[in-house]
């Protein structure tokens, strides 16, 4: 089980090891604006690891295997790591790390105020699932849960936000998280 949960971190940071090629000059190019392209790609990755989180409860429950519950701790800490890496290549890279002209930034901007909020969520997430806190996490998985949950729609809110237009991608991010919630209320009123 170890080795399956180990192949699949590593398959979710391929991406990662790519963008970081490209940014080296190994292989190909990160485009006119390469800043734009680290701080976006690393971004829409967090995201899409954060919507698969989610989606193993549900595939957890319709196929009753327990395979898919090993997954949402590691997977998570992989949006986290994406969501880390989004976050410090836009204030390191894009704003040269200083924290005046960062802070500003984020107050002055809808669409950061909002990513800034979803990031925290993942930060709260990813420090109660250091071992020193485990028991703590497992008396309150449903309120990581709910973390995790507002966290995948604030980082949703922020990339549609930031796009300025309407993307098919965005659309489809924005359909499924509703449907999970939906999905997510209706086993909790049924458990209750």
């Amino acid at each position: 089980m170890k080795h399956t949960v180990r192949l699949i971190i590593f398959i979710s940071l391929i991406p990662f090891f790519d963008l970081s090629l490209k940014a080296f000059g190994i292989y190909a190019d990160l485009g006119a604006n390469p800043v734009e392209t680290i701080i976006h790609t690393t971004g829409v990755w967090g995201l899409r690891i954060l919507i698969v989180v989610l989606l193993l409860a549900p595939l957890g429950y319709f196929s009753g295997l327990e395979l898919f519950r090993q997954f949402p701790k590691p997977l998570g800490l992989v949006a986290f790591f994406y969501s880390l890496m989004h976050f410090l290549s836009y204030a390191i890279i894009d704003q040269s790390g200083d924290i005046k002209i960062i802070i500003v930034d984020i107050i002055e901007t809808p669409y950061l105020i909002v990513g800034w909020g979803g990031f925290l969520c993942l930060f709260f997430v990813g420090i109660a699932s250091h071992k020193r806190l485990q028991t703590w996490f497992n008396k309150n998985r449903s309120t990581i849960s709910g973390i995790v949950y507002t966290s995948a729609v604030l980082a949703v809110w922020h990339y549609f936000w930031q796009a300025k237009t309407v993307e098919i991608e965005a659309v489809i991010y924005i359909f499924t998280i509703c449907v999970l919630i939906v999905w997510r209320l209706k086993v909790s009123m049924v458990k209750n």
